[in-house]
C-alpha cells in the first residue's frame, strides 16, 4: 500500500526541489505543512507550495483539485488516499 505514498512523496520532492529531504526518513502521516521552526515534523511547506502540488497532482496522476479538496494536503498519506478515491483503488 505504500507504493502510491512513495510516488506522491517523490512528486513532492521533485516538484518543489526538496533535494535535502531523505524519502526514507519521511513519515507519510506527518503533516506536510508543519512550521519550518519544527524541522523534525513534516516537510515545512507553505501555501505557495500547495499551488505547485496541485499542478504536480494534475501532471503526474491526472487528478484535478477544487478549493474544497485542499484539505487533503494534510499528509502524504492523505494525498495518496485522495488519489485512490478519485482514480480507483487499483493504483498500488
Amino acid at each position: 500500500m505504500d507504493h502510491l505514498e512513495a510516488e506522491v512523496l517523490e512528486m513532492i520532492i521533485e516538484k518543489l526541489g526538496l533535494d535535502d529531504i531523505n524519502p526514507e526518513e519521511v513519515d507519510y502521516d506527518a503533516p506536510i505543512f508543519a512550521s519550518y521552526a519544527d524541522e523534525d515534523e513534516g516537510l515545512g511547506l507553505d501555501s505557495v507550495d500547495a499551488l505547485e502540488l496541485v499542478v504536480g497532482l494534475k501532471e503526474k496522476f491526472d487528478v484535478k483539485m477544487n478549493d474544497e479538496d485542499m484539505a487533503v494536503f494534510r499528509s502524504v498519506s492523505s494525498i495518496a488516499d485522495y488519489i485512490r478515491e478519485v482514480k480507483g483503488t487499483d493504483l498500488d
